[in-house]
């Protein structure tokens, strides 16, 4: 069983946290190469967001999953839904090698004993996906992290970059995959 993260919504929010104004849910905040992420993925609950296998208890322990129109408003007031740059800073933070995962990944919650120590307390968690036919997977095995870029190089129609990492490696990479699919949201400043 895994840690359920404390998002408290009568908890005050202290240094290094911030409470969303919108439902009063607190995250923790972490600055990593100049930049003020969320600790923890999101779980504001909006039209185009899920609970994954449509449990409430998963978006206590994991966020919420969003499609990317969803995610693309889903960020609290003064943070935003980071850019391919964005994360390719983080990617850059974490040694910009094949184990850059490893300093990103939780310490626990990886299938086949491939956490990370989460150096860099960006606390990636394998929250798995929901697929464009309602259907989830994937849990323990991948964390997937919307962009707001869809018009890159190599991206086609319907599709936008995602960030991920996997149980297989401790690689952190991208990609893109089909927008109607439900992927976790990491926001920035």
């Amino acid at each position: 069983m895994l840690p359920v993260l404390s998002f408290g919504a009568s908890k005050a929010a202290k240094k290094n946290e911030v409470k969303d104004p919108r439902d009063k849910q607190v995250y923790r905040t972490v600055k990593i190469a100049g930049k003020t992420w969320l600790g923890d993925n999101l779980n504001y609950n909006s039209e185009g967001s899920f609970c994954l296998k449509d449990d409430d208890n998963n978006c206590e322990a994991y966020g919420r999953l969003y499609t990317w129109d969803a995610a693309q408003v889903a960020c609290p007031a003064g943070f935003h839904l980071p850019s391919h740059d964005d994360f390719e800073s983080l990617w850059t933070a974490a040694g910009a090698d094949f184990n850059a995962g490893y300093l990103v990944k939780t310490t626990y919650g990886w299938k086949g004993n491939t956490n990370g120590n989460d150096t860099l307390k960006f606390s990636a968690m394998a929250a798995g996906n929901r697929f464009d036919d309602g259907t989830y997977g994937n849990l323990e095995k991948f964390a997937f992290f919307w962009t707001s870029d869809d018009k890159l190089e190599g991206i086609g129609a319907g599709n936008a970059r995602v960030w991920y990492l996997t149980n297989k490696s401790m690689a952190f990479s991208y990609t893109s995959k089909p927008k109607d699919f439900g992927f976790s949201v990491r926001c920035v400043k």
